[in-house]
């Protein structure tokens, strides 16, 4: 199963895509000039959610996929790995504020739609 959402505001565009990696789900986070920024790795453990989290030097994905793994792990009852890369060039404070309220919104829609299918 693979899954592709998209949301924007003003110039910000971004793309979440999901793909089934056996009973495990892979969701990748992208925007702009995509790249890998930060990885996290969600589970769900006696009834709550973690991540653990990697991110490359000078990059802010952190946030993203850390927001994303655990809520796709609670909600899913899955492992899940989110990889997030945006960039846009001189973004100011509240572009950075839509971007997450945005990636929050695909994410809480793409739990949505999976839940629908199990």
């Amino acid at each position: 199963m693979e899954t592709q959402l998209s949301n924007a505001w003003g110039r910000i565009a971004v793309t979440l895509k999901a793909t089934d990696v056996g009973g495990d789900l892979l969701v990748t986070i992208t925007g702009g000039r995509a790249h890998i920024g930060a990885a996290a790795v969600g589970i769900k453990t006696e009834g709550m959610a973690t991540a653990s989290v990697i991110t490359v030097p000078a990059h802010r994905e952190d946030r993203v996929v850390k927001d994303a793994a655990e809520k796709l792990a609670k909600v899913l009852d899955r492992t899940v790995v989110v990889v997030a890369g945006i960039h846009y060039d001189d973004m100011s404070q509240d572009e950075i504020m839509d971007t997450l309220q945005l990636c929050d919104e695909m994410v809480t829609a793409l739990a949505g739609e999976l839940c629908k299918k199990e």
